[in-house]
């Protein structure tokens, strides 16, 4: 992969820009440090007061700010906040940044409710265990948590076929559970971010997403995250309704936030629907934050598009 190509155009497409394409984006950079829900549209838990987050900047993935979880805090993006509203139909991903310490403890939350603010109903709720050093969707099956990096969260949302499917890093978490349940809600009403009441030492979250992709689940990540140059970053996206042999082209979405496209790779997918691929970071990209989708084509089926996965160049 050639990743001068990939930003060989920088200075014209920044020039040219519109800002970057994802339906909602909190980077939480643009609030002032301290609690979260008293100076945005960021909310407490419905009922709830005392229960805010702290904007901080002891950590970061895209400078120079992210948003600080510990006991007891609950807040909660109401998508009602969108032009739109909260979702109804089509094909959404969900997406966010989460940063855990080594050293930490306690249970943090990425919680997408089907309803809110009134008839609760918890759709996806995937747990981060920094005691155990466990990843896990409800009650399901279990990754390895990983300490001290920007590790991607992505949930891929069909409404119109009742489906979700989620991943941690590069490894799925959940494939093909129904997003209604039991319970007959088919929106995307909110997301929460939940420090545990049982104790939680603290995790950090930035760059959390909303954002309109279609064709059903895909996902697009990398690692390491940032990444400096000389190191190896490696790359990849997995469908759990793509085969072998289905085609997918990568391409430059965004350049340091600002809108850029051009197709830079073409790929093949093997039979598990997974595609791996990884190249050493040449010189020259220092402070270029570059986002990058996928496109992807079952046979027979609809062109599937992916999250945004955001690439920051130390």
């Amino acid at each position: 992969m050639k990743f001068l190509s990939l930003i060989g155009g920088v200075g014209l497409a920044c020039g040219m820009a519109t800002s970057a394409h994802a339906q909602w984006l909190d980077d939480f950079d643009s609030y002032a440090l301290g609690p979260l829900a008293a100076q945005s549209a960021w909310e407490e838990w419905t009922g709830s007061s005392g229960v805010d987050a702290d904007v901080t900047n002891a950590y970061s993935f895209t400078p120079t700010q992210s948003v600080l979880i510990v006991t007891d805090n609950d807040v909660v993006y109401d998508f009602a906040n969108l032009s739109g509203g909260q979702p109804t139909d089509g094909v959404w991903s969900s997406s966010a940044k989460i940063y855990v310490p080594s050293g930490s403890t306690g249970l943090a939350y990425y919680i997408l409710m089907s309803s809110y603010p009134t008839n609760l109903q918890w759709a996806s709720q995937t747990s981060f265990d920094a005691s155990l050093g466990q990843v896990k969707d409800g009650a399901t099956g279990g990754r390895k948590l990983r300490y001290d990096e920007w590790v991607s969260i992505v949930v891929a949302i069909d409404l119109d076929n009742d489906r979700y499917d989620s991943w941690y890093g590069n490894k799925p978490l959940i494939i093909n559970r129904k997003w209604s349940g039991t319970t007959g809600f088919t929106d995307i009403a909110a997301l929460d971010l939940y420090g545990d009441a049982g104790g939680v030492s603290g995790v950090y979250w930035d760059d959390t997403r909303l954002e309109k992709v279609s064709g059903g689940p895909l996902v697009l990540n990398a690692n390491p995250n940032a990444v400096a140059s000389g190191a190896n970053l490696d790359i990849y996206s997995e469908s759990p309704i793509l085969n072998n042999g289905d085609i997918g082209a990568l391409f430059t979405w965004t350049i340091n936030g600002s809108f850029f496209i051009t197709p830079i790779l073409f790929v093949s997918y093997d039979a598990n629907g997974e595609v791996n691929f990884s190249s050493v970071v040449p010189p020259g990209l220092s402070g270029i934050e570059a986002g990058l989708k996928m496109f992807a084509l079952p046979s027979g089926g609809k062109i599937l598009t992916s999250n945004e996965e955001v690439i920051s160049f130390l």
